[in-house]
């Protein structure tokens, strides 16, 4: 474990067991993100403990913190998206996750700041699990979501400027009952137009169930085939701790494919980055 100016670098903060705190949300910039940009992982962190602590979900929680890093154009999601091939267009994903089973996606998602804020809808939605493209601006007329548009000035930026390689932000909570998880990325940079990774996919991206939650990042299509979340998450089921659960789930890689992972479960929480990653935590004790 190696600490620097207070930032973690490649490696995992664990706890006993979830009994030893009430609430703890745990959250990442991407993996290839700067350590340096581990304020803004925090600013997120806190603001999701602080809907827990008045009594919000860790629903709740995972998609605020998800809602403060999409709009840091240091990281790929939101403000910070990437453009496609066409150089022009930016398509998001994003999903969110729940351990009493319950689970909501968009994926190529254009023109909105906060697709966190949809995916999030379209869980609390019996019939679907997932809405691509159009379909994603449709449903949120339908449910009268207030929501931003990406400016047209970063839409411009970027045309000449993007941030450093980074993939995928997201979060996991604890509220004392329920285990969340939530992702948001904002493409492959040049990837083409419709490209889907792992995020909007159950299992692939993240998973939440009785013995914790996880999110991935990293490539997307290597992540995916591997069910990478649900694999973590057999793990904790085995009673496996929470840093031998994210090491192990690095270990299936190649060393040339980019992958980091946080985990929170009953055994504690681990933030694991091959090269790199932003992040940070909150707990509250018991």
């Amino acid at each position: 474990m190696c600490l620097l100016g207070g930032v973690y670098l490649l490696t995992c903060l664990r706890m006993p067991n979830t009994n030893a705190f009430k609430r703890a949300i745990v959250t990442h910039g991407g993996a290839g993100s700067n350590v340096a940009d581990s304020d803004r992982a925090a600013f997120a962190a806190a603001a999701g403990m602080s809907l827990m602590n008045e009594n919000g979900s860790a629903l709740d929680a995972v998609v605020e913190a998800v809602r403060n890093l999409e709009d840091d154009h240091r990281f790929n999601a939101g403000l910070g998206s990437r453009l496609r091939a066409d150089g022009k267009t930016i398509q998001m994903d994003a999903s969110c996750m729940t351990s009493d089973g319950k689970f909501g996606a968009v994926a190529c998602v254009e023109h909105l700041q906060n697709p966190i804020l949809v995916a999030k809808e379209v869980l609390f939605e019996t019939a679907v699990i997932l809405i691509t493209g159009y379909g994603v601006h449709l449903f949120a007329q339908e449910h009268a979501l207030e929501l931003q548009t990406l400016p047209q000035a970063t839409l411009t930026t970027k045309k000449n400027y993007e941030t450093p390689s980074c993939d995928t932000v997201g979060a996991v909570a604890f509220d004392g009952k329920i285990y969340a998880a939530a992702l948001s990325t904002g493409g492959l940079s040049g990837a083409p137009i419709g490209r889907v990774g792992d995020v909007p996919l159950p299992g692939c991206g993240l998973f939440c169930g009785p013995m914790g939650a996880i999110a991935c990042t990293g490539d997307g299509e290597s992540i995916a085939l591997k069910l990478l979340a649900r694999q973590v998450y057999s793990r904790l089921e085995d009673n496996m701790n929470a840093d031998v659960a994210a090491n192990e789930a690095l270990s299936l890689f190649d060393d040339t494919v980019d992958i980091g992972i946080i985990v929170l479960g009953h055994t504690g929480f681990s933030a694991r980055a091959r090269n790199g990653m932003a992040w940070s935590h909150a707990t509250v004790s018991n």
